[in-house]
């Protein structure tokens, strides 16, 4: 509840937090250790590291809560959790925000992409009709109840359709009682004027890009938190297949490149509170 109570006061608040992308207990640990407000657990992400499978809605919910609930459980930070299309209709969603909610989440997003791809569909991603959408959401905040999760409409409708379509969806969104609107891959400063100049509530935006990565300017266009990517995952699997090729190729332990120090393993394990419930009830 702390932390929710925290992602709320961002959501009210007047900056634009950037958020950090988590994967696991000990991403989430670093952030934390870092003192990083906000991470955020993409559906990508989340299947890389249970599955080790791009993103083609092969994880279920029940990986996704149990992946949110070790995440959330290892530091204080605001966890954002990525719930795609809430794995199925609006029944499916508010069993989705029951589990997510229980798994300890600060805040999920629900989007109005068609998911998983339909037989015979073509490449392009497609959305549902906008009153499908707009059910999902309503179904999300009565399956919320008194958790105090905030809940986030996304739609990628400015860079599958139009902008016009983008505006109409968030406009219909924002009456659902949603807590903020989700905006994924945001390029243009342009997209992100015009949806901020039609909406009231609060902005994500996620995937932003170079030219529109600018705190000060996304706080004026009313984004409370943004991200640029999920760099922390791919740079992990860059120094952990590093590594493992120098061993491989038999560089000794000791000349290997980027490896932790016991001293920060210690601290990101948090290893000194476990030796005092050792001596506490162990009696060690």
């Amino acid at each position: 509840m702390e932390s929710r109570a925290r992602l709320r006061g961002i959501l009210a608040g007047d900056r634009a937090v950037r958020a950090s992308s988590l994967f696991d207990p000990m991403s989430a640990r670093i952030a934390d250790e870092l003192g990083i407000e906000v991470g955020l657990m993409g559906g990508s992400v989340a299947s890389l590291a249970v599955l080790g499978a791009p993103d083609l809605m092969v994880l279920t919910l029940t990986e996704l809560a149990e992946q949110t609930r070790r995440v959330a459980r290892a530091g204080r930070l605001c966890v954002l959790v990525d719930a795609d299309h809430g794995y199925g209709n609006a029944l499916n969603v508010m069993r989705t925000v029951e589990e997510l909610a229980a798994a300890g989440a600060s805040g999920i997003s629900i989007e109005d992409t068609l998911l998983p791809r339909a037989f015979g569909a073509t490449s392009e991603a497609q959305l549902l009709p906008v009153e499908e959408g707009l059910g999902k959401m309503k179904a999300a905040v009565r399956a919320r109840g008194d958790s105090g999760m905030a809940l986030f409409a996304r739609s990628s409708a400015h860079s599958i359709g139009t902008i016009d379509d983008a505006i109409r969806r968030f406009r219909a969104y924002e009456h659902s009682g949603v807590d903020a609107l989700f905006i994924p891959g945001l390029k243009k400063r342009e997209d992100l004027d015009a949806i901020a100049a039609a909406v009231k509530l609060p902005i994500i935006a996620a995937g932003v890009g170079e030219k529109a990565a600018d705190a000060q300017y996304l706080a004026s266009c009313g984004a409370r938190i943004y991200s640029t990517g999920h760099e922390p995952f791919a740079a992990a699997v860059q120094a952990m297949y590093e590594t493992m090729k120098a061993i491989r190729d038999g560089t000794p332990g000791k000349q290997l490149k980027g490896i932790a120090s016991a001293e920060l393993m210690a601290k990101l394990t948090r290893s000194a509170d476990y030796e005092a419930f050792t001596r506490d009830y162990l009696g060690g």
